[in-house]
């Protein structure tokens, strides 16, 4: 990351969670562990923290939960809300639903669409135009409602439908909904290439997007040093297959990464820092991000056999620390490639 003021002390002035970060992180966690076990009623359960919590790590965990679920229960656990009378309900679910087995969802929305209240048809529009090609056909009944507004809902819907790519039965393609990660059967291989830790981040959201990040850019692991708690729904579902942990310290992180065989890369301004383009890169670096307002411990920087920055031309001093570590991991990918071309 690109920051300029030093850091004071290393895993000095860690916010603590406070009295609803703490239930709202346990409350996650306690999802994801209840449809890990799939013990009886995790379904109803899961379904209940998606449409009511409203901290977004829990809800996050249950909306990718669900779609590890049997598609019939999770539909069917779902569809109440859809036919709700509160606006809120509705509308949560219908956009829970478009994530789920299209062929599925059209057949329990089907009879909906015969004798739903006026706002659960309106609400199936939005879902069924999210759900795309499958749900042509039920739009296409709804061309004929006898509620214009509805009419003309399905309309739209179906020309949105006709305007996109072609999906040529992959719906891995990132502009396919769902998105991504429910259509992948396992986690991906990962051949040994790079790992990624955070050190101290203060913001949730930052260590989320880093993480979805990583899986993205194919790392082999995340490690977060010191504050953990990060903000679910910026990972996008990325640490169900990208394996995230925790260390205490940097010198954990330091004694771990040699025995894994990483050589550190400090993403850190300093006298010693090269502009990232112009890196020569470490095969296997461990790329080490720091704080949002303090950046890296001496001890991190000491030890990396590269340090590298991203040159700011504008006015402000720093890229934000899960955007610049993002930059970094495709910028070593972009080296790799040169390499083999060499």
């Amino acid at each position: 990351m690109t920051q300029r003021r030093p850091h004071t002390g290393e895993l000095s002035g860690i916010p603590d969670l406070n009295t609803e970060e703490q239930a709202a992180y346990d409350a996650g966690l306690a999802v994801r562990a209840d449809a890990a076990s799939r013990a009886e009623g995790w379904i109803e359960r899961t379904v209940e923290v998606a449409l009511n919590t409203n901290h977004g790590f829990p809800r996050g965990e249950a909306r990718i939960a669900l779609q590890f679920g049997p598609a019939r229960e999770v539909v069917a656990a779902l569809l109440p809300a859809l036919l709700s009378a509160n606006k809120r309900m509705r509308r949560r679910s219908m956009t829970l639903l478009p994530r789920l087995d299209p062929d599925e969802v059209c057949r329990q929305l089907d009879p909906v669409l015969e004798g739903g209240e006026r706002n659960s048809r309106r609400a199936a529009c939005v879902a069924l135009a999210a759900i795309g090609a499958p749900a042509t056909d039920l739009l296409e009944r709804l061309t004929d409602d006898p509620d214009g507004a509805i009419r003309n809902r399905a309309r739209r819907a179906l020309e949105a439908i006709e305007a996109r790519p072609p999906e040529n039965g992959n719906r891995r393609l990132s502009y396919v909904r769902p998105f991504g990660l429910p259509y992948r059967d396992a986690p991906p291989t990962r051949p040994q290439s790079f790992a990624v830790a955070a050190f101290n981040f203060s913001y949730g959201v930052n260590l989320g997007t880093l993480v979805r990040s990583a899986e993205a850019a194919g790392a082999e692991a995340v490690w977060i040093i010191g504050r953990d708690f990060y903000y679910r729904p910026s990972t996008k579902g990325a640490d169900w297959w990208l394996p995230v942990e925790t260390l205490d310290s940097g010198d954990d992180c330091l004694s771990r990464a040699a025995e894994e065989g990483f050589e550190i890369v400090a993403l850190q301004q300093g006298p010693r820092a090269v502009p990232i383009w112009e890196a020569d890169w470490p095969k296997r670096p461990l790329i080490v991000a720091g704080n949002e307002g303090d950046g890296l411990p001496p001890s991190l920087v000491e030890a990396a056999s590269l340090q590298v920055d991203l040159p700011i031309y504008g006015e402000i001093d720093s890229l934000n620390v899960a955007v610049a570590t993002s930059v970094a991991m495709y910028a070593f990918r972009g080296w790799q490639v040169r390499q083999r071309r060499a």
